[in-house]
């Protein structure tokens, strides 16, 4: 898949720590190198972030989702984003839906949030979008 990724114009794949082996992440990790693409390696524990960290990951997702039972826990980001290093850029994912998820993540040292479901399920998205900036809705 990730040379398909490739073929199709990817800049970047995702290797999801819950299921793969360190063995496989290191592996897929240098493939992606290979052929160019960044890899956002998302972790959703502290096992899985050790796990990336040890791989090399330069970039880490921080799953807010668990992907056994899907429970959203948005400050699974803060708490797990000390155990990343400064040097490796740190991604807050799912569960994020207000300006105030998105300041408290800022304020724990998280460097960029992506956001699905919140944009997909409103009416507005460039408004909603606005207001996840902290910029309130237009007039």
């Amino acid at each position: 898949m990730i040379y398909e990724a490739k073929f199709l114009g990817a800049s970047a794949v995702l290797l999801i720590c819950a299921i793969l082996s360190p063995e496989e992440l290191v592996s897929f990790q240098e493939t992606a190198d290979t052929l160019g693409l960044s890899s956002i390696v998302e972790a959703h524990s502290e096992e899985e972030i050790d796990m990336a960290v040890a791989a090399g990951a330069r970039i880490i997702g921080i799953n807010n989702r668990d992907l056994r039972n899907f429970t959203v826990d948005v400050h699974n980001a803060e708490r797990l984003r000390s155990r990343i290093p400064e040097n490796i850029l740190c991604i807050a994912e799912s569960g994020i839906q207000t300006a105030a998820d998105i300041d408290v993540l800022r304020k724990a040292g998280v460097n960029g949030v992506l956001i699905g479901e919140t944009l997909m399920r409103a009416a507005d998205r460039k408004a909603k979008l606005q207001e996840l900036r902290g910029k309130g809705v237009p007039a």
